[in-house]
């Protein structure tokens, strides 16, 4: 249960004290309690967890305290360092590779390999997925060159004195490449499991969350409730009545309930469906710009069904189909173009290297390349203008 008290017996001798959990793989498990993680410890003190391999679990890879508290109770100095977690979240969400709770003076999550958690089929809130996650009144960690893809975290309701460093896809090779099994342990390997062939792997995409107001919203408060979530004032967009949030958002589910408190009345739709991405490795230069602006437009798709259907088998099948497209857009410098929907309504995101505007580089795109030309012809008649454009408006650009 869900105590939100410290743990504090007259007797410490209840409490787990001085114990090492080290050079285990744990493959292939909780298939029958999806809710169970690789390694579970809860009320501890002066626990080792490492050099462990853990992978194809339902559920997180590793979970250290308990309580809900940011009161200093009997948990400290608790280490866990150079666990390898891959390949876990099989079927249950808000969920992390290694997950807290509670403060736990002096302990420390560091130098862990995390990579590949799947996509759940079941997951009530897919985008509810991190690689580290401390949550309620977690506190007095340390987080330090833990190696991740990207720096997909939550930090939840911590409590103070939690120190974040140097962690993420540049942690350096030789961190990454100690965690997991030491040498004379590594006879184990022979038995872990494959991946499931069945189950896709995460990756982290920008998302889009717009609020479609009846009035102006106050600017100033929605920037408030963005800082908050740990999203920059430069990913806030506008059209007219309509603003939208641009941005690899830590917590999706998190950000939309803080805006529903802020404006209560308001639509609030979230685009996670990317069902098309163009990027530079479908380029023969597929070298990127360091920096990059976003445009980002809104339109409908028709109401017809079979028209809706018949726009998004062009966009799975263009790559292989319409390879002039992507060309173009490798002519134009396209850094990346995203396209999300929510029900009919488009969200089409172009990313261009700084300082160069898109009115400059779109030319490019059709320039000797008649085929381009032919696709945008096909498209509009799949395409309308959302309410409140002018007649013949479609793509409408967020400022």
């Amino acid at each position: 249960m869900e105590a939100h008290l410290p743990y504090q017996p007259q007797d410490e001798r209840e409490v787990c004290n001085q114990l090492s959990i080290r050079n285990n793989l744990i493959t292939n498990v909780t298939n029958e309690d999806w809710g169970c993680v690789g390694i579970g410890a809860g009320f501890a003190r002066n626990l080792n967890i490492e050099h462990n391999e853990i992978n194809e679990v339902g559920y997180s890879g590793i979970s250290m305290g308990w309580g809900w508290t940011p009161t200093v109770n009997v948990m400290r100095n608790n280490r866990i360092r150079a666990n390898k977690i891959h390949h876990y979240g099989k079927h249950m969400y808000d969920v992390a590779a290694i997950y807290t709770l509670s403060a736990q003076p002096g302990s420390q999550i560091i130098e862990n390999a995390i990579d590949s958690i799947y996509k759940a089929p079941y997951a009530h809130i897919p985008q509810h997925w991190f690689y580290l996650y401390t949550d309620e009144g977690s506190a007095y960690f340390t987080i330090r060159d833990n190696w991740t893809p990207t720096e997909k975290y939550l930090q939840n309701a911590n409590g103070p004195n939690n120190v974040w460093a140097h962690n993420g896809p540049a942690v350096p090779d030789n961190i990454k490449n100690r965690a997991g099994l030491e040498a004379p342990y590594r006879h184990l390997l022979k038995d872990n499991s494959k991946p499931d062939a069945y189950w896709k792997i995460n990756e982290e995409k920008p998302v889009i969350v717009e609020l479609i107001a009846t009035q102006p919203l106050e600017e100033e408060k929605l920037r408030a409730v963005m800082a908050k979530g740990n999203v920059p004032a430069t990913a806030l967009y506008r059209w007219e009545n309509h603003y939208v949030i641009f941005e690899k958002i830590q917590d999706v589910y998190l950000l939309r309930e803080r805006l529903k408190a802020a404006f209560p009345g308001v639509m609030i739709k979230t685009y996670d469906d990317l069902f098309y991405e163009f990027n530079r490795k479908k380029c023969a230069d597929a070298s990127e710009a360091k920096d990059w602006e976003h445009t980002i437009l809104t339109a409908n798709l028709v109401a017809d069904p079979k028209l809706q259907r018949e726009y998004l088998d062009y966009h799975a099948t263009q790559f292989e189909q319409w390879p002039e497209v992507s060309k173009g857009f490798c002519n134009a410098q396209f850094q990346q173009l995203l396209l999300f929907r929510n029900g009919r309504q488009l969200m089409l995101v172009i990313s261009t290297p700084k300082g160069e505007s898109l009115e400059k580089l779109d030319p490019k795109t059709t320039e000797n390349n008649p085929r381009v030309v032919e696709w945008n012809q096909r498209m509009k008649k799949y395409q309308e203008g959302i309410p409140g454009t002018k007649a013949g408006e479609v793509w409408v650009q967020m400022k």
